[in-house]
């Protein structure tokens, strides 16, 4: 959804959360975060979208684009 928000490719996602093209692919292609994926991929992927300053994540409510005016 983030990736969606910010209008980004699996790839662009891999390359600034420096991750592996196919561990983005294999994330996006389950419905829930799977049991082997690793703790700082996550956060290297969350960081990714909130450096933009565009992505705020709540651990309640979801994803939010952060409207800067």
């Amino acid at each position: 959804m983030a990736r969606g928000l910010l209008c980004w490719s699996v790839q662009q996602l891999a390359e600034r959360a420096d991750v592996g093209l196919s561990t983005v692919k294999r994330l996006e292609a389950v419905d829930n975060v799977p049991v082997s994926a690793q703790v700082g991929t996550l956060q290297a992927i969350a960081k990714a979208f909130t450096d933009t300053g565009k992505v705020r994540f709540d651990g309640l409510d979801g994803v939010y684009l952060v409207v800067v005016e």
